[in-house]
């Protein structure tokens, strides 16, 4: 069963945000604030966190938070839900142009796959969370194959990545069905469009998400301390 829509707060100030990934969100920023963690990159300065509040359609509230280092400059973004949620898989059969317009939350615990062309983004130090569409994820894994395809220097990993890069093209203009898998051992990414029975969703078994990559140390040590903030 999923989680109904969160309600719109009268004691908060929320706007709308605009654009294909995220119409119908709701966002309230807040102001920067200081945490007890210091910068993974320097060790020395001292984080600060603002966080933007969401209310997604099916998943309740979720906030992106984005942490900066006034000292060396380090950023980072991520997604944080204080509700315990469970490790999760949703996986979605993208047949039809309409549903690269689909929502998708990224945390930077989650693993998110293509499986028709073979790949596989794992999360790391500097994997950001993001709010985006299914379009969205294309463009950013596209970026990385074309880089792929210009450094390769086999004849077969060349033409590999070419066949990806134009059924990758066919499939941003509804001609190429493709499928889009996103696990997260943290139970915080997900797709959601409009027609949840469009998605597969499974909670994962502690032996499943016990496979995952997760979060790195100090990220998760960030969502305890903004957890704790939250009450």
């Amino acid at each position: 069963m999923y989680p109904q829509p969160y309600p719109k707060s009268s004691n908060c100030h929320m706007v709308s945000l605009i654009g294909n990934a995220t119409t119908g969100v709701l966002v309230e920023m807040t102001p920067e604030d200081e945490l007890a963690s210091n910068c993974p990159a320097c060790g020395t300065g001292r984080l600060k966190v603002r966080s933007m509040l969401y209310s997604v359609p099916f998943f309740n509230e979720l906030a992106m938070f984005m942490v900066r280092c006034p000292k060396c400059g380090f950023s980072h973004n991520d997604v944080f839900s204080a509700e315990q949620r469970r490790p999760s898989r949703f996986s979605l059969r993208v047949d039809d142009e309409s549903l690269l317009n689909v929502r998708i939350v990224r945390s930077g615990s989650c693993t998110y796959r293509l499986p028709e062309w073979g790949i596989e983004v794992e999360p790391g130090p500097s994997a950001d969370a993001f709010i985006s569409n299914v379009e969205g994820i294309l463009f950013r894994v596209r970026a990385v194959v074309e880089s792929a395809c210009r450094f390769a220097e086999l004849k077969a990993e060349k033409e590999r990545a070419s066949k990806i890069l134009e059924e990758m093209k066919a499939a941003m203009q509804g001609q190429f069905p493709f499928t889009l898998v996103m696990e997260d051992p943290a139970g915080v990414s997900g797709i959601f469009p409009d027609d949840m029975t469009l998605v597969q969703y499974k909670e994962l078994t502690p032996e499943e998400a016990s496979e995952l990559k997760g979060a790195p140390v100090w990220v998760d040590a960030l969502r305890e301390d903004i957890s704790e903030r939250k009450g």
